[in-house]
């Protein structure tokens, strides 16, 4: 079940903000031909793509209980004011997680309700080959969402007030199963310009589960630090 999150007033400004101070130093790897044309006439359609992605990060951390200005100002921190790209989008319980959002059009509600089939359009998540071999071992967990509506000439970026989270998937599974092997075609036969993970919508577990995973104890460093950090959380679980 997708999961509604509310942004704050100020998740545009802030998502275009870090965009333009990204921009000065990097340029996004893809151009998103549709979600430009659609913002043609705006004064940020350069930034289009980054402005969703931080908006999706903004809330998948309010979901978590994370404030994402606080990830926000560490993040410029850790990439030197965003001169390099940062490792993932949030932390949870030691766990990197990346969040990709997606435009659905006309399958937007299908989507949302995982009332789709994987062999028809926009029935699977997709996470294209660089990305997958450049990131995946920094990234324990994928997250996917979408904005509240299509977006459209009438509803565009600076009108998102919701974010749906879809659901997540582990980057082990990704890994470890066959399933998912990088494929050129989706399984409703759409040719793609790169290989990429393909991966079901039908499998993205629920949000709910996400809030409940363990820490990913092997990013503590030293094996002493990893078991008490597993006492601690251990602990947190038991009952008086």
């Amino acid at each position: 079940m997708a999961i509604p999150v509310k942004l704050p007033p100020w998740a545009f400004r802030v998502a275009l903000e870090i965009s333009k101070l990204r921009h000065g130093h990097f340029k996004n790897r893809f151009k998103n031909v549709k979600l430009r044309e659609i913002h043609r006439g705006k004064d940020y359609v350069n930034y289009v793509e980054g402005i969703m992605g931080y908006l999706g990060d903004i809330a998948c951390a309010i979901y978590l209980g994370l404030d994402p200005l606080e990830i926000f100002f560490s993040m410029v921190i850790s990439t030197d004011c965003l001169s390099h790209r940062d490792e993932s989008d949030l932390k949870f319980r030691m766990c990197n997680i990346d969040v990709k959002v997606e435009d659905f059009g006309k399958y937007h509600g299908r989507v949302i309700n995982r009332n789709i089939r994987k062999d028809e359009p926009y029935g699977c998540r997709l996470i294209n080959e660089h990305q997958w071999r450049e990131n995946s071992k920094h990234i324990d967990y994928y997250v996917f969402a979408t904005t509240d509506r299509p977006l459209s000439e009438e509803h565009t970026l600076d009108r998102v007030k919701t974010i749906y989270l879809l659901g997540f998937i582990s980057r082990r599974e990704l890994e470890n199963n066959e399933r998912y092997r990088l494929a050129d075609r989706t399984p409703a036969g759409k040719k793609l310009h790169t290989r990429a993970k393909i991966i079901p919508g039908e499998d993205l577990k629920d949000m709910e589960k996400l809030k409940e995973i363990e820490p990913c104890y092997e990013r503590a460093g030293e094996e002493r630090c990893r078991e008490a950090i597993e006492r601690i959380f251990r602990a947190s679980l038991s009952r008086p």
